[in-house]
């Protein structure tokens, strides 16, 4: 029987994990530095070439539904390559040392960019696909269910970290 101060096996399990926080040195600081902008980087760039490349162009795209689908892809690809700017545009300040004091907030600051940009990025992806599937009705109903099952758990997997950035900007 458990008792109310004891802990249970799964409660040491979770405690114990190590918590991954930013570190203060100079040289991991700049290893992290360019990974992050090599993701925001790679990002800006899938989404702009997204953006020159439109999906359907060769379609009639006169539907209502059609130039909605549109609108929700080029608004998606816009906020995530816009994300991802914000983020490299923040990485390079720090790596230039114009931020000084405010590495590590920075650093959140950018990860958190990207992140939603990503999101972003993945239902651009979503609506690109409806757009180019949508003439094939059972082949359509598919992708759509299976891409709204891969970003709910997407989005289930990055709940704690939503609620972390939350936290962080209600205590600050």
């Amino acid at each position: 029987m458990v008792e109310a101060g004891d802990k249970t096996e799964s409660d040491n399990l979770i405690s114990n994990l190590p918590r991954t926080t930013l570190t203060t040195d100079p040289e991991e600081l700049n290893r992290g530095v360019g990974n992050l902008l090599v993701v925001a980087v790679l990002v800006v760039g899938v989404t702009f070439a997204g953006a020159i490349t439109v999906p359907g162009s060769c379609r009639d795209l006169n539907s209502g539904s059609s130039k909605n689908l549109m609108r929700a892809y080029i608004f998606f690809d816009m906020l995530a390559m816009n994300f991802s700017l914000i983020a490299a545009i923040i990485l390079c300040l720090i790596s230039l040392g114009r931020i000084r004091n405010y590495v590590t907030s920075c650093m959140e600051a950018a990860a958190y960019f990207i992140f939603y940009s990503l999101i972003c990025m993945g239902l651009a992806f979503t609506f690109m696909l409806t757009i180019t599937v949508q003439e094939r009705t059972g082949f359509f109903i598919t992708i759509i269910t299976f891409q709204a099952i891969l970003f709910f758990i997407q989005f289930s997997f990055s709940y704690g970290f939503m609620l972390s950035l939350l936290w962080a900007l209600l205590e600050k």
